[in-house]
This record gives C-alpha cells, sequence and structure tokens, in this order.
C-alpha cells in the first residue's frame, strides 16, 4: 500500500536529519534516548506526562522485572507534579500512592520475575515520594498467571471498570514448534488468532484489544513480520475488525535488542469505531554514547487501503514501480513446476554424516547450504546427507526398510533416542528414522535453480542433477521448455532483486528473505529464442554484466530507472548501526 509522506524523505530527508545535530533532533521529535525503547513506545501510546494520565490505568501482560511499569509511575509522578501537586507533602504522598494501587498493574507467569516488579515498582516510588511506602503495595496488582489463558487476570481491578486506558510491553516471541501440543490446542479453541504456525506474541496482541476500554489503546514491540508473514493473516484481519491502527514504527536491524535475531516493530492499537490514517515512522537504532532511536522518515498510509492481506509499507514511488514492471510481465511462478524450501530433517547434525560414517553408499548424497550457492555458481562443501528415501519414477518417496541397510541402521540406532525427540515423530507419530519433511520428488536428481533463503543480494543458481537443497535454500523447478540457465540470469538481475528487496521483510543484518510468497511474484519477460540463447551462454559463463544488459533491454529499463533501482539496492544493502553525524 502507498504512504504519503509528512516528513523529507529520500536525498532531502538525508540531508535535512544530517544538518541537525543531536540536539535538535530530540527537540524536533525525531531521536528518543534515556531508556530508549520503553521510553519510545510510551510515547507513541501516548502514556506521557503532556497527556491527561493521571487516572489512567496501565498494564504490562508480561511485565518481567518491570522496566515499563517503572518509567509509567515516573510519568504518573511528573503528571502529578505539572499539575500542581506535592507527592512530598503527607496529603499528596498518601494520594499518590493510593493512585499508583489503582493504576498500575503487570501479569508474569514466572513468580521471580513478579516479585522482583514488585520490589522495583516499590523503590522507584519511594525515590518519588521521598520515604517508604507500604510493603503490600503492587501485591494485588502484580499478579503471577498467563495472561493467555488464567480467568485470575480477569479479576484485576480495571476490568470491572470496562477494562485498561493502556496495555504496554514486550510481549513474548514463542513459535509454534515450541509450545506443548496440549497448551496448543487449548490456545486455537480460545483465540481466534491462534492458526497455522502461530506464535504467543500474536495472541497476546488479541488478548489485549480484549481487554481495553473504549478508547483504550495498546502498544506493543512484536516481530516486524507479522505484517506480512501467511500465519499473521487472521491477525491483521482481528486488528482491522477491532481496533484503529494509530502507528506502525519500523527498523531497519535486528538489533534494537542485545542478541536478537528478530527485526521488530512497534504497533499502537486503539480500541475505537473509527478508523484514521495510519502514521508509519522509519526508524533505526543506533549507540552514540548511549542507546538512541532516530526517525528516519514519517508517511502514513489511508486505513482504507489495508486488508488481511499482507501490508507493505513502502515508499509509494517505489510500490508504484515495482507494480508497474510485475504487471508488464508473467510472474515467475507460472514458469514453474515448484517452488519450495528444501526438506528439514529436524535433525541436520545426524543425518548430515561426516566422511567416517559407514552408511550405505546408494543412501547419501551431497547436499548444498544457502552459503554455498554464489552468483550462476555453487561450491562443492563434500558435505552430504543420508536420505532414507527410495525413490520411484513418478511415485511418491517411500521411506526405506532399515533392515535392508544394517550399516545405516546401526548408525542411526546411535542417535535414536535424540531422533525420537524430535516433533515429528512424538506429534506426528512419524517414523522414529523419517525427516521432518517428506522430500516432494528426488530433489537431488533434478535440472533447478537454487537461492539461498536469507541473502542480502540475488544469489541464483543452476544445478542440473547433483546436490540435494536443505532446508536453507529455496529450489525452483522450471517447467518444460523453459531454460534454466536463462531463467536464472533474468533472477540474478538487479530489477528481480528490487521486487524481492522491496517487498521482503527486513531480516537480521538488513537480509531479506527470498521465499515462496517473495519469488513466485518476480516478473519474467517473454523472450525471443535469440535472447534466451544469450542470456543462457551469459549464465553459463558468469558474465553477468552482459546478462545485466541484455535483462534491462528485456524490461526496457530507462538509465534513470536502473540508476533508481541502484541506488535502492545500495541502500538495502549497506544498512548500519553506524551513528550519524552530529
Amino acid at each position: 500500500m502507498l504512504e504519503r509522506e509528512s516528513h523529507p524523505s529520500g536525498a532531502a530527508g538525508a540531508s535535512y536529519l544530517s544538518a541537525l545535530t543531536l540536539d535538535e533532533r530530540r527537540e524536533n521529535g525525531l531521536v528518543y534516548t534515556p531508556d530508549v525503547l520503553v521510553g519510545f513506545i510510551l510515547d507513541l501510546a501516548g502514556f506521557s506526562e503532556q497527556a491527561p494520565i493521571e487516572k489512567a490505568t496501565v498494564l504490562d501482560p508480561a511485565c518481567g522485572a518491570g522496566a515499563f511499569l517503572g518509567e509509567a509511575v515516573r510519568r504518573l509522578a511528573r503528571r502529578w507534579q505539572r499539575l500542581g501537586m506535592s507527592l512530598r507533602s503527607p496529603g499528596g504522598r498518601r494520594s499518590f500512592i493510593d493512585a499508583l494501587s489503582r493504576q498500575v498493574f503487570g501479569v508474569d507467569v514466572d513468580p521471580n520475575a513478579c516479585e522482583l516488579a514488585r520490589a522495583s515498582l516499590r523503590q522507584v516510588a519511594e525515590s518519588i515520594v521521598g520515604t517508604s511506602v507500604p510493603s503490600c503495595l503492587f501485591a494485588r496488582n502484580i499478579i503471577e498467571a498467563d495472561f493467555l489463558t488464567e480467568t485470575a487476570v480477569e479479576k484485576l481491578a480495571p476490568l470491572a471498570q470496562g477494562g485498561f486506558a493502556f496495555i504496554v510491553g514486550n510481549p513474548p516471541y514463542v513459535s509454534a514448534t515450541r509450545i506443548k501440543p496440549e497448551y496448543k490446542l487449548v490456545l486455537r479453541d480460545q483465540f481466534t488468532t491462534a492458526t497455522g504456525r502461530l506464535d504467543l506474541y500474536m495472541l497476546f496482541m488479541e488478548r489485549a484489544v480484549g481487554l481495553l476500554r473504549s478508547g483504550g489503546r495498546v502498544g506493543f514491540i512484536t516481530p516486524d513480520k507479522f505484517l506480512i508473514s501467511q500465519t499473521a493473516r487472521p491477525l491483521r484481519s482481528f486488528i482491522l475488525q477491532r481496533t484503529a491502527i494509530l502507528t506502525i514504527a519500523r527498523f531497519t536491524s535486528h538489533k534494537v535488542f542485545a542478541d536478537a535475531a528478530t527485526v521488530p516493530c512497534i504497533s499502537v492499537l486503539e480500541r475505537a469505531a473509527t478508523r484514521v490514517a495510519i502514521e508509519i515512522l522509519h526508524c533505526r537504532h543506533f549507540r552514540n554514547g548511549h542507546d538512541v532511536i532516530e526517525v528516519t522518515r514519517r508517511s502514513s498510509v489511508p486505513s482504507s487501503e489495508l486488508t488481511g492481506a499482507s501490508w507493505d509499507f513502502v515508499d509509494p514511488d517505489h510500490l508504484a514501480f515495482a507494480r508497474r514492471i510485475q504487471n508488464g510481465h508473467p510472474p515467475l511462478a507460472s514458469k514453474m513446476v515448484r517452488v519450495s524450501a528444501g526438506p528439514a530433517t529436524g535433525r541436520d547434525s545426524i543425518y548430515i554424516v561426516s566422511e567416517e560414517a559407514e552408511v550405505e553408499a546408494e543412501l547419501l548424497q551431497p547436499i548444498v547450504r544457502g552459503r554455498d550457492i554464489s552468483p550462476y555458481r555453487i561450491a562443492d562443501s563434500g558435505a552430504q546427507i543420508l536420505v532414507p528415501y527410495r525413490f520411484e519414477s513418478g511415485a511418491p518417496a517411500q521411506l526405506i526398510n532399515l533392515a535392508d541397510y544394517p550399516k545405516a541402521r546401526r548408525y542411526l540406532q546411535r542417535h535414536r533416542e535424540e531422533l525420537e525427540s524430535r516433533h515429528c515423530v512424538r506429534v506426528w507419530e512419524k517414523a522414529w528414522y523419517d525427516w521432518h519433511d517428506q522430500p516432494a520428488c528426488n530433489i537431488g536428481k533434478e535440472t533447478k535453480i537454487l537461492v539461498p533463503d536469507l541473502a542480502n543480494s540475488s544469489r541464483f543458481a543452476v544445478d542440473t542433477g547433483r546436490f540435494l537443497p536443505v532446508h536453507s535454500v529455496y529450489y525452483l523447478l522450471p517447467r518444460p521448455g523453459t531454460d534454466p540457465f536463462a531463467l536464472t540470469a533474468i533472477l540474478n538481475s538487479k530489477v528481480a532483486e528490487f521486487i524481492v528487496r522491496l517487498l521482503s521483510p527486513v531480516m537480521k543484518d538488513g537480509f531479506s528473505r527470498y521465499r515462496q510468497q517473495f519469488l513466485a511474484i518476480i516478473p519474467v519477460p517473454d523472450a525471443s529464442k535469440q535472447t534466451i540463447g544469450e542470456l543462457a551462454r551469459a549464465a553459463h559463463e558468469a558474465r553477468a554484466d552482459r546478462a545485466e544488459e541484455l535483462v534491462a533491454k528485456m524490461f526496457k529499463l530507462t538509465d534513470i530507472e536502473r540508476s533508481a533501482i541502484e541506488r535502492f539496492l545500495v541502500e538495502r544493502t549497506s544498512l548500519t548501526l553506524q551513528s550519524p553525524e552530529a
């Protein structure tokens, strides 16, 4: 969907920002510093001393040691002081402590976290009022409970008053594979968003919206991928039906959190009947002596443009250009028999065997991993995988009888306990030596195009039937009559990379996902036999420059359009967290 600019962007925006000092950026609402994430999220949600929050209730549903709630207490104190209240006078002290007991709430499944949060909040309150506070303060407000399923949450006082004014925090990110089957059944029964490969943060969002009063707001930091993933489609539909989306703040890197591998975003939702334009903030996090979040660009999206389908918050000019290219040519999906990730074993460390392992040679196939693939070339790592299947022409893969392969049986028996612990065995009741994913065909022997699942540039290469791709690699099986080498030249072009990197989410270190939903929509121009031959020769010889020229002519790109694509790709590839010049 298109973003409407409300702040300088592109080259103009970059020069505007670089002309400001760090203090000036902060004064202009472009930079957030102390307690950066907590403060930023509370600001976006509207829980600020500049707002009428003196009677507002606030809940953190996964409060941990109380970082969000501690800052909420400090902001409430500053609000009272702005209204002329002295919090160190006997009357003011008593009124403020009473207010905290009515307004500040937390939930966590960890009893130690709850105790830490209570102690931390009492310490914050004591520093504000200048004396000790009752030891029971927050005893009823910070409760040990499962926010998603336990009725104790429903007994918190504000729910009897119509719901919470603010629910803020960082809900847990726990994927379906890490959730116990019996608990997953309970969740699927209770939540409309608990479909497919659910994640707990999605259910926290649904539950939080249900606990808001009219006009109340949720402010959560969650994985950015919920904006486009197929699994999160029910969540997007739920949000559109039940809330007004006020703000989405997006980041360019996973390093907002230490040791994280997920690129986050911040969503602010209001329980309101009227849908409004959505403010999109493009942010980056860096360190300039302390943590800093910089808003590099602001834009807006009319709420009417959103559906349950993917929310592609991208530059309107880029998106319009991409759509024009796509609409003028057939999609890659029309040229393919299959586009899929390589099969997952559930225990690569066991199935990928060393040279010393004694296993029947007919069960071994060379593998290719994402890191082995470069444009037009595949490096042979020498690694092999034990494939416990037999393949007959036109028939599905058949699991072997281990009695027929004594060496493989002895090898796998040594690892049986670990293999039986896999989800596919425990829950799906597969044979203990089966793979997590059954191969769709004898993939290793097929002519196919390979690409890493995660990359910071396009790296497509043809395999004529030597390697089996592991799960970190996507394979593309062309339809009969489609030249795989010519097609690979198109896929390695800058225009194809532009489409994928524009529409796929930013991942760790600025990488992009080369997954089926983004690969399938790459436009592939029809071409003459002569052009196809020239493309194929360029691919065979790994002549990237020659292939690029041919593809640009096929797409009828102007020099200006080619330059714009190159600038976009350079910006995406060079994402860093270095401090801006002040």
